[in-house]
């Protein structure tokens, strides 16, 4: 995570080092949130799926190259740190990455050159290359309507040239694992927010009063040694005693970097520790609705009811039971408890409990209000539905649906 330290926002923006280019112009960076090419906003549970070679092109080394393609997004993508990755088979996947080798290809070939020694007779010298040719794509596909969110097409290529024979060419496979290498070598920007950066030029003093030239050259080395708080001192100095416009403008662009590098770390801070995706933003906006509902303290229990998707279902009313319990605004009969085992088990089995039955438990277990939840519907229509009982007075006193 980007979590931003304590220390003075001076000391970070001290480690960035301005680069020097061309001469004698000095560059700062103005740093900025570039949003991914593939929009994975909302998902915070991602599945990785193999790569596949349906067409089985490349023979063994397509296959060997395959496999490295699902090594090497695995590990980018877990690196990235944006995302919980869960099975392929996860019910609760927010999203699915997957990817395709759409053509792969070796070709060796020779060309022959005509020499001629010291004696001037001629010889041919004939000489090998190794073309390899590798092409992919990849996908986030969105769970709740199994449509690609975004899909990148990308080809490349790699060689091995002018050996005196096949033996001395790079194989096949190294070949191919090294444009695999450069394919997804952005494969991180594709799916994830990440911070860029633009240069900034500084301004070069103009004055001929050798005063000033000195003062600007000094505040530039604190510059190009990163100790930005003392050039931006340095040049506000230089602006007061001597009106020089380049000290203003130095001064200026450097605060900008300064409040451009702050800003974009506590955005990507925000991204990333913004993951929930729709099944936990239903759990929120669940439990806040209870909150408005609810009176502070209130014993409540939580009930599965017959639902299209268990698994997620599940998920769900573990995840409500958590956070209502860690917050402490309600007290929440314990899961385990044998009578909501069984009364959840009826529901599973006929669909339906009278409300009455329900009430006669909810007394048994000292139970002031009874939280019924289940999900209808599929896919893009997929809601998690909450109903809540009184069983004081045995009187429905809500009932929401939010999307999941």
């Amino acid at each position: 995570m980007w979590l931003f330290s304590k220390f003075s926002m001076f000391a970070v923006i001290g480690m960035i080092i301005a680069s020097t280019l061309g001469g004698c112009a000095t560059y700062v960076p103005i740093k900025s949130v570039r949003p991914p090419t593939i929009d994975t906003s909302g998902m915070q549970r991602l599945a990785i799926k193999p790569f596949v070679n349906r067409s089985g092109t490349g023979g063994p080394d397509g296959a060997q190259i395959t496999r490295y393609l699902t090594e090497t997004a695995e590990r980018l993508i877990k690196s990235a740190g944006k995302f919980t990755i869960v099975a392929p088979t996860d019910p609760n996947a927010d999203g699915v990455f997957s990817g395709e080798v759409r053509g792969f290809s070796s070709k060796v070939s020779n060309q022959k050159t005509e020499k001629k020694d010291r004696a001037g007779k001629a010889y041919t010298v004939i000489t090998y290359n190794r073309e390899v040719t590798l092409e992919i794509s990849y996908s986030v596909i969105s769970s709740r309507t199994d449509m690609p969110v975004g899909t990148l097409v990308k080809l490349g290529s790699d060689g091995s040239y002018d050996s005196e024979s096949t033996s001395d060419l790079t194989d096949t496979l190294t070949l191919a694992k090294r444009i695999v290498n450069t394919l997804l070598r952005n494969l991180t920007q594709d799916i994830v927010p990440t911070i860029v950066s633009e240069n900034r030029q500084l301004m070069n003093e103009t004055s001929k009063d050798k005063v000033v030239k000195q003062r600007m050259k000094e505040a530039l080395a604190f510059v190009k040694n990163g100790n930005y708080e003392e050039a931006i001192r340095q040049y506000d100095e230089i602006y007061g005693n001597y009106g020089s416009a380049a000290a203003k403008t130095n001064a200026a662009i450097l605060r900008e970097s300064v409040a451009s590098d702050i800003a974009s770390r506590v955005e990507l801070d925000r991204l990333f520790t913004d993951t929930n995706g729709l099944a936990d933003k239903a759990v929120k906006n669940a439990i806040d609705r209870l909150y408005s509902k609810l009176p502070s303290g209130a014993n409540i229990m939580i009930i599965k009811t017959n639902s299209t998707e268990r698994n997620m279902l599940e998920y769900v009313v573990n995840q409500m039971t958590m956070n209502i319990i860690q917050a402490e605004k309600f007290k929440v009969v314990d899961r385990s408890n044998q009578a909501l085992i069984n009364a959840e088990l009826q529901y599973q089995l006929s669909g339906n409990v009278d409300d009455n039955s329900m009430v006669s438990i909810g007394h048994q277990l000292g139970v002031q209000y009874m939280v019924f939840c289940w999900i209808s519907g599929a896919k893009s229509l997929r809601r998690l539905n909450q109903r809540v009982l009184n069983v004081e007075t045995a009187q429905i006193i809500d009932q929401s649906d939010f999307e999941i």
